[in-house]
């Protein structure tokens, strides 16, 4: 039982210490970037917070910016990309802008398409822009994931009667057009 003459111990140039040198140094990396990546969620939380609370209190242009904020702080595919342009989608429209709520909908559905939210929005703005089988097709997909959506239900019932009173027959999910029905002229 006497000292140890290090000959059990690998040398230092021996191979199969700098493999697994190697995989701590790519293990150390993909961690950095993952811890880098959390910093930069919480961070976007925190702004998408701070932006909620501001559109609370109607400030939709300071929710705008931390909503903006917040969306460069993610991944294009993360979740939240989608909850926070279907924010800036409600700014916007309260703020009154025309087309801009419409494209942030559209951005939010590539990344969840199935999200409800944006999904009746953009039919608000398609509403709002009396293109009625436009919000008649979204809302049509609310009511498909969610039966009971009372908002969807609500303009659902409108669109019908907007539809009907222009001589079009609104079946569950098809629009029928009457059999005097003439295409009009494209205005371009």
């Amino acid at each position: 039982m006497g000292k140890h003459s290090g000959r059990n111990k690998k040398q230092t140039g021996q191979a199969g210490d700098s493999n697994v040198k190697q995989s701590k140094v790519g293990d150390n990396s993909l961690k950095g970037y993952d811890e880098d990546m959390a910093v930069f969620i919480a961070i976007s939380q925190e702004l998408k917070e701070e932006g909620n609370k501001l559109f609370q209190k109607r400030d939709h242009e300071g929710a705008m910016l931390k909503y903006k904020k917040a969306l460069k702080m993610l991944p294009r595919n993360h979740i939240d990309v989608c909850h926070l342009r279907s924010n800036l989608a409600a700014c916007c429209m309260q703020m009154g802008l025309s087309e801009y709520p419409r494209a942030m909908c559209n951005l939010a559905l590539e990344v969840t398409p199935k999200y409800g939210r944006a999904l009746l929005k953009r039919a608000r703005c398609y509403e709002a822009f009396n293109r009625l089988e436009l919000t008649f097709r979204d809302v049509n997909t609310i009511l498909s994931m969610e039966p009971k959506n009372i908002m969807a239900l609500e303009i659902s019932e409108r669109v019908r009667g907007a539809l009907e009173k222009k001589g079009l027959r609104v079946n569950d999910t098809v629009i029928e057009l009457p059999p005097e029905y003439v295409e009009p002229p494209n205005a371009s």
